[in-house]
């Protein structure tokens, strides 16, 4: 028996209705009548027992290895650990007393190499107990040694000394030495004395060495040239820079623009031309009565801030 409407409102929602299918009323009034697929194949569930494997693990490494080989939460491994009793593994491997007794009797790297620890964990554990880096005190090159720099290879040199490529290297470099240079002879106060009193191709001839070797000698001990070449500025020229161009000046004096450049901003004045002009009321009447360039002209600005103040007094 199918009930009569009561009243307008249900009359409006019938003819409402009415029109719709029967999937669109289901989603409007909140009940789906489509079924759900049901999957196929087993249902997984998870299990909380611990296999015999896992247990093996727990306590043989640290905790956080454990999680990521079993595939548990760390909670969940120290809680097992706590349960069957088991210490703390840490992360970082505890020294033995034979490794701490490697401790400063050779180089840090080589310890590192040896017992397979980072450099600088070793590095650290023994500045922590107080050892002194004996193995790593730095050895002096005696004047016997400076003699056999450039008498042959680096390489050679470094396995007669008992040193390393790299410091043989430095060294030679370091005293100006050629490499493989049997010539070599080191420098007498003597040859130092006539440095800075005659040019460095003076005293190479003088002291039959090359020229290169008497200027890094020369420039090594701080000895400035008895005529150099720069020419020292004087009161007028510097009361020059800035009243015209570099290139003018450039010019004028007989130097380079790199060194006018140089010259005008170590002693902060500012570049010819860069004061911005300010605009004045007669010069803005000049816009209505002549072209840009004319203004250009008798005004001595540039086109480009004559064509910016005719653009603003446009705007304005």
């Amino acid at each position: 028996m199918s009930r009569t409407p009561g009243n307008a409102l249900e009359k409006r929602a019938i003819q409402f209705y009415a029109g719709k299918s029967p999937r669109e009323i289901q989603r409007m009034i909140g009940k789906r009548g489509i079924p759900l697929k049901k999957r196929k194949g087993p249902l997984l569930r998870a299990s909380n027992r611990w296999l015999k494997w896992e247990v093996a693990l727990v306590g043989a490494e640290p905790d956080s290895h454990v999680s990521r080989k079993i595939g548990r939460s760390l909670l969940a491994v120290q809680k097992k650990r706590y349960s069957l009793g088991l210490p703390c593994v840490p992360l970082i491997k505890p020294w033995t007393t034979a490794e701490i007794a490697l401790l400063g009797k050779m180089p840090d790297k080589e310890i590192a190499r040896r017992i397979g620890r980072a450099y600088s964990t070793v590095q650290l554990r023994r500045t922590q107990l107080g050892i002194p880096n004996t193995a790593g005190v730095i050895r002096f090159w005696t004047r016997a040694e400076d003699r056999l720099l450039g008498t042959a290879s680096d390489a050679e040199i470094a396995r007669r000394l008992k040193r390393s490529v790299d410091s043989v290297l430095l060294r030679r470099r370091r005293l100006g030495i050629l490499s493989g240079n049997p010539n070599y002879q080191l420098w007498t106060k003597e040859e130092d004395r006539m440095l800075g009193r005659y040019s460095d191709e003076e005293v190479a001839r003088r002291l039959n060495r090359t020229v290169m070797s008497v200027h890094h000698r020369r420039n090594k001990l701080g000895i400035a040239l008895p005529d150099p070449q720069a020419r020292p500025w004087t009161e007028a020229e510097d009361a020059l820079l800035g009243t015209m161009t570099d290139e003018e000046l450039a010019k004028k004096l007989g130097r380079s623009k790199i060194g006018i450049g140089v010259r005008r901003q170590r002693l902060k004045v500012p570049i010819f031309g860069a004061l911005r002009q300010t605009w004045t009321a007669a010069d803005d009447a000049l816009f209505a009565r002549f072209s840009n360039g004319e203004i250009v002209r008798r005004l001595g600005r540039t086109l480009s801030s004559v064509q910016n103040r005719r653009f603003r007094l446009a705007r304005l």
